[in-house]
């Protein structure tokens, strides 16, 4: 007899009040790579509705901090007998191991739901990849990124994603006018209809092209929440501090020129050139002297890799390329 998983079968599973025959149906049904997904989805469901525990770390560290600052840092012990001292002794280290145990569970719930709920896709350095998500818009990572998406598909309202590193998008519009947005870990939010730009999010600065259409910037610059809407061919800058810099460019398709492995510099500096390097390929590039560091790349170079890009600079400056491991010293000849 077949009988025909369903979703009130797998909750009936999952708080334990499925029939023997069911549980051997869902064992031999869950081992089917088609349906891994829609058990996940599932499953999901189940835990939002059924949580087993409703967790509020802030506050829960802060009642933490309350009982912990109840117990003197310092207390005398000659007030106290050595049967005393010795059961306050044990006292103290069974609840401490108690309130660490119980942070521990909080964390490990906390990193396990975002990690479930979100699939991560990442390139290695030196490595570009392309992705088309669940609502046909397509994304190309440059190298060193990664981008997290829905495990289980968009939401109704909006279709967001997180990204570190750099990527080029290019939005599918929708019928109901879905907003698209990419996060960062700099607190800089691109929200979009349907376009295509460029998002560059590392250390030091974060950048936003836009190639067409239309999209709108939320950042927080200090305490202030702001908003920009640009337009095509507008550059938009934000360094450490969240400081927006605005420029027109005339060529914005420069900027994904490492989609084709071509690296375009315009009066760049062999400084500029080391974050390049770090960023792209995971290499420490240290230049001699300082006024080697300020000499200028100008023009277009394509590169399949490191040392072809290493082969080209140094060609140009005349320089002696010494490499060691992922280090690399650049001197004059």
């Amino acid at each position: 007899m077949n009988i025909e998983i369903t979703k009130e079968i797998i909750f009936n599973y999952l708080s334990g009040r499925a029939s023997a025959l069911q549980k051997r149906m869902i064992d031999d049904w869950v081992k089917k790579p088609e349906n891994e997904e829609l058990f996940y989805k599932w499953l999901v469901e189940y835990e939002c509705q059924n949580p087993q525990y409703s967790t509020d770390i802030a506050a829960g560290l802060d009642r933490f901090n309350q009982l912990a600052n109840q117990v003197d840092e310092n207390p005398d012990w000659s007030i106290l007998s050595e049967s005393e001292e010795k059961e306050f002794t044990h006292f103290s280290w069974r609840w401490w191991a108690i309130a660490a145990s119980i942070i521990s569970v909080l964390v490990t719930g906390w990193v396990y739901q975002d990690t479930f709920l979100y699939k991560t896709h990442r390139t290695e350095f030196g490595e570009t990849q392309t992705i088309t998500l669940s609502d046909g818009t397509q994304v190309t990572l440059n190298a060193n990124s990664s981008l997290e998406v829905p495990r289980f598909g968009f939401g109704k309202k909006t279709r967001q994603v997180r990204l570190t590193g750099e990527a080029n998008f290019t939005v599918t519009h929708t019928v109901d006018n879905q907003r698209f947005v990419v996060k960062t870990e700099k607190g800089v939010e691109v929200v979009v209809l349907g376009t295509e730009f460029s998002v560059y999010a590392r250390r030091k600065e974060a950048k936003v092209v836009l190639n067409k259409g239309k999209v709108q910037l939320r950042y927080q610059e200090g305490k202030t929440q702001k908003e920009l809407m640009m337009k095509p061919g507008e550059l938009v800058t934000f360094d450490q501090s969240n400081h927006l810099k605005k420029e027109i460019t005339e060529q914005p398709e420069k900027y994904t020129a490492w989609k084709e492995h071509r690296f375009v510099f315009d009066d760049t500096t062999l400084e500029e050139f080391v974050r390049i390097m770090a960023d792209n390929y995971g290499l420490k590039v240290i230049i001699a002297d300082d006024s080697l560091a300020q000499r200028t790349l100008v023009g277009s170079f394509r590169a399949n890799n490191a040392d072809e890009l290493l082969e080209i600079v140094s060609e140009i400056f005349n320089l002696q390329i010494t490499k060691v491991g992922d280090t690399v010293l650049l001197t004059d000849k």
